[in-house]
């Protein structure tokens, strides 16, 4: 379910928020979460980005085949995070195609479809090479 959120800003309000959410790479609702969340004292701004560094015995993805839901994976993820859905810490623990494509849309937020694509097709890409580089 949806629901909407109303309030009023100032113009200098709004340009505080503004610089904010864009430094921290966020969409107004997961700006909104997350003040929330630290009113509550149950999170910092770095919790979203755990894993991000490459570990192969956290890596959860599998190698994609052509034809597979990998990349509806990927694409799932991007869509939660557009939509200001966080992930929590246990979410982030290991690399998922899932929350892979949910830190892509953190960062880069609404992005036309197939450029989701071209970063999924990279990402594949830097796992195969990764691989083989650990494999030497």
């Amino acid at each position: 379910m949806v629901r909407e959120i109303r309030f009023e800003l100032d113009d200098d309000q709004f340009e505080k928020m503004k610089e904010i959410k864009e430094e921290q790479g966020r969409t107004w609702a997961g700006l909104f979460v997350s003040g929330v969340r630290e009113l509550e004292g149950s999170g910092s701004s770095g919790e979203r980005l755990d894993g991000l560094k490459h570990d192969w015995n956290k890596d959860k993805r599998v190698f994609p085949e052509p034809g597979n839901d990998r990349v509806g994976s990927f694409k799932a993820g991007w869509t939660k995070a557009e939509n200001g859905e966080e992930f929590g810490p246990r979410a982030l623990e290991g690399l998922s195609w899932h929350n892979l494509g949910w830190r892509f849309g953190m960062i880069f937020d609404d992005t036309p479809t197939d450029l989701k694509e071209e970063f999924y097709q990279w990402c594949v890409k830097q796992q195969r090479e990764t691989q083989k580089e650990g494999e030497e």
